[in-house]
């Protein structure tokens, strides 16, 4: 596996001169929650779980109509749990692990009820997910099977959803809570946490099923959230950085820090739709009465970043 370096001068006079995302405040949530997880399907948004300002975990699907710029609550029957995942295929969420219980639950667009799916027997909470044609892949995270939130995971693994079941596939490189998204048939791995925030982007290739490169960040990232646009994966807010804004350009293994007016959040999530930035709830302490109702939306259409190369690698 061959592993690069990226460099960039983090919080410096590079920085000064990165160019700037502009968010904009939308209708904020009807209660602020963090460690949620989200899909986008049409012209909505579906943000499921979490935990609320009350300390309470969330057991509702809300949805968020871009178009109208409202909210409604979709389906309040779900397990409640935090730091869950959710992938979406065939007008259905599908929504699994989480800090909980280990139960895979489906929820028909369509009929708005819930069924439940097969039972990971290796799920976690705070792990990384991705759909990938009609497979959601699943890796790392902590909790492994209901233990220690402190146990740190590196198990791979897929769930079919035309045979209804769970497989394995070659571990992770690093054990980590993370995050991950599909570029281009390459899965790239990006940061997360093991006691201390990850430096990592380690790369899967979904036809060799294979692990093949591994990339240093400048700088640990974790409590963050990912949402893809082409073939930029942007890197949102943090657990120590909390208005960290960067993407990772999968054509040219670059990465580039971003500067913006982003409300600071960790534990949020983020969409994209329509060349714009989705950045969704969260938190700012470990305590729930942080947890923010605020959604922020960016602009991030190509002309948005010409000319902006901030952070190159350098092997």
């Amino acid at each position: 596996m061959k592993t690069k370096l990226l460099l960039l001068s983090f919080f410096g006079s590079l920085l000064a001169h990165a160019q700037m995302l502009n968010f904009k405040n939308l209708r904020n949530m009807s209660v602020g929650r963090g460690a949620i997880t989200s899909v986008i399907v049409n012209d909505n948004i579906y943000v499921s779980n979490g935990y609320q300002e009350k300390a309470s975990d969330a057991k509702y699907v809300e949805k968020y109509n871009i178009a109208d710029n409202s909210w409604s609550v979709l389906n309040s029957t779900l397990l409640p749990k935090r730091f869950a995942n959710s992938e979406t295929y065939d007008n259905k969420i599908y929504i699994f692990n989480g800090w909980g219980n280990s139960h895979l639950e489906i929820v028909d667009l369509a009929t708005n009820t819930v069924t439940k799916g097969a039972t990971n027997r290796s799920y976690t909470g705070n792990s990384g997910s991705a759909i990938y044609n009609d497979k959601i892949y699943v890796f790392g995270g902590s909790g492994l099977k209901g233990a220690a939130k402190t146990t740190f995971s590196n198990k791979f693994q897929y769930y079919d959803i035309a045979t209804n079941t769970w497989n394995p596939l070659p571990n992770m490189p690093t054990a980590r809570e993370t995050k991950g998204k599909i570029v281009n048939d390459k899965l790239y791995v990006i940061g997360g946490f093991n006691g201390t925030p990850s430096r990592l982007i380690n790369v899967y290739d979904l036809k060799t099923n294979l692990w093949i490169d591994q990339y240093t960040m400048p700088v640990g990232i974790s409590g963050h959230s990912l949402a893809v646009s082409g073939d930029k994966i942007f890197i949102v807010g943090g657990y120590n950085f909390q208005n960290f804004i960067a993407y990772f350009d999968t054509t040219t293994n670059k990465f580039h820090q971003l500067s913006s007016n982003m409300i600071p959040r960790r534990h949020s999530t983020a969409e994209v739709y329509n060349n714009k930035l989705y950045i969704i709830g969260g938190s700012t302490t470990s305590l729930t009465s942080s947890a923010i109702k605020s959604i922020q939306v960016a602009d991030i259409s190509e002309n948005i970043f010409s000319g902006n190369v901030i952070a190159e690698d350098q092997y």
